[in-house]
């Protein structure tokens, strides 16, 4: 672990254990913290100034999101967010997006689509823009829209788990040059099967979207040399 000290920017957004969570998460995926790397409390309050007691509450979300374990007499430690780890996650995003589709086919309204319309439109100005902040916004509420149609709470949480994390990797790794176009077509696309109440196009289109996502991801992290810089530290 790296003695370089980070401080948790000061806000009242967010609770603290909040901005935590999100500089513990930013620094994994930075490669601040190696796979392995154990965590002590004491030392990541010091590192980010601030007490304990939201360090732990981090922890425990970071937990949730699969990037921090905790093993019986060892405490905390890094798990390694490499190819592997963004491959699982998205076979098991595409897996429940899939299943929420289904559901929503069948429960959709007019009233959903026309909601559907309006932000994609946002989106698609925020995407001309370059709006990076505003892209992931409006992406998350696009998607946020089909999951709450579909009425399974299960489901939803298991996705709103990782929402966040997908959203520090892109501001971490960034999108590929044509990313975000394709991501308007694909946004389009799904809104035309819903519109048409055709569930097998719109599964199609909902596995094709989660599985370009998981190779722009992994080219993009690729290409920061992250990946690369964790692989020479494991190896001395």
């Amino acid at each position: 672990m790296t003695d370089e000290v980070q401080p948790v920017v000061p806000g009242i957004a967010d609770p603290i254990y909040v901005r935590v969570r999100e500089q513990i998460r930013t620094d994994i995926l930075k490669g601040v913290f190696s796979p392995g790397d154990r965590i002590k409390i004491a030392d990541i309050a010091r590192r980010y100034g601030v007490s304990q007691m939201p360090v732990r509450e981090a922890l425990q979300m970071l937990q949730g999101e699969g990037l921090i374990t905790f093993a019986p007499n060892r405490g905390a430690s890094i798990r390694n967010v490499d190819e592997h780890f963004i491959e699982n996650m998205y076979e098991i995003r595409g897996a429940l997006e899939a299943l929420l589709m289904r559901r929503a086919i069948s429960r959709i309204q007019d009233s959903d689509i026309f909601r559907l319309h309006a932000i994609e439109a946002r989106y698609e100005e925020c995407a001309r823009q370059r709006d990076l902040d505003g892209v992931l916004r409006e992406n998350k509420a696009f998607h946020h829209v089909i999951y709450q149609i579909a009425d399974n709470v299960d489901a939803l949480r298991l996705l709103e788990r990782n929402w966040e994390l997908v959203i520090t990797m892109r501001r971490t790794f960034g999108f590929g040059a044509e990313r975000l176009d394709q991501l308007v077509a694909e946004h389009r696309a799904l809104i035309r099967a819903l519109d048409r109440r055709d569930a097998a196009e719109a599964e199609r289109v909902t596995l094709l979207h989660c599985e370009n996502a998981r190779q722009d991801l992994l080219a993009q992290r690729e290409a920061s040399g992250i990946a690369q810089s964790k692989k020479a530290r494991r190896i001395r």
